[in-house]
């Protein structure tokens, strides 16, 4: 019994590590989170920003290629991987892009050997428009 409010409390500071994302700099990733998340709360500055953070429509390309095996068809999951549906409510554009560039496992890097950084950042992108 006394096991199971520690075993609560490892998989709240999980999910908080997991949800913040891995970035190079803390500071950045703090500073962007709170920038994006408010940039996210309308659709209008998402859309002008849309250009600067990735081409979606190459990154469902990409998606197709190199995750929907795992992560299904338009990202609804395929079994190994969750879905991606309404990823954007969970991480924000650099969180994403953080995620695709140091996943955990068993989601695999592919990144810089198989996706390049304008790969990742499209990539990220047609997630976010999930």
């Amino acid at each position: 019994m006394d096991s199971k409010p520690f075993a609560l409390l490892a998989a709240g500071a999980i999910a908080v590590l997991i949800g913040a994302g891995c970035t190079k700099g803390s500071d950045q990733s703090t500073s962007s989170t709170t920038t994006t998340t408010t940039a996210t709360s309308s659709t209008a500055p998402m859309a002008a920003a849309g250009g600067s953070q990735g081409d979606a429509a190459h990154g469902k390309q990409l998606f197709d290629t190199n995750c929907a095996t795992c992560h299904g068809a338009g990202g609804v999951g395929g079994g190994v991987g969750p879905t991606l549906k309404n990823e954007k409510s969970r991480k924000n554009y650099a969180q994403t892009v953080a995620w695709i560039k140091n996943p955990q496992p068993p989601m695999p890097k592919l990144y810089p050997s198989t996706l390049s950084e304008k790969d990742v950042e499209d990539a990220a992108a047609y997630v976010q428009s999930l």
